[in-house]
């Protein structure tokens, strides 16, 4: 999407191409999460348990932080988004 608009092939805003991004980085997060748990499985000692511990915790907070900005800055750029379209339309 950034490549396209600094290309001028399609016209995207800055929250636009944020959005997109966050999506696929909210995403990451999942895949990075369940490949930590699934590592452990094999042979798991007290310090992989402790240590898988943390990184879901800090992972959890920051896909909760990451929805919750990508969900306030839905919002913002809806209205904006249909204002543009209702020009361009």
């Amino acid at each position: 999407m950034y490549a396209l608009s600094l290309l001028g092939i399609r016209q995207y805003s800055n929250s636009e191409v944020r959005l997109y991004l966050g999506r696929y980085l909210a995403l990451g997060l999942e895949f990075q999460l369940g490949a930590d748990i699934v590592s452990p499985a094999v042979a798991p000692t007290f310090s992989d348990v402790e240590l898988l511990a943390v990184i879901v915790v800090i992972r959890t907070i920051l896909n909760y932080l990451l929805s919750r900005e990508l969900e306030r800055e839905r919002r913002e750029v809806a209205p904006q988004l249909k204002r543009d379209d209702a020009v361009r339309g």
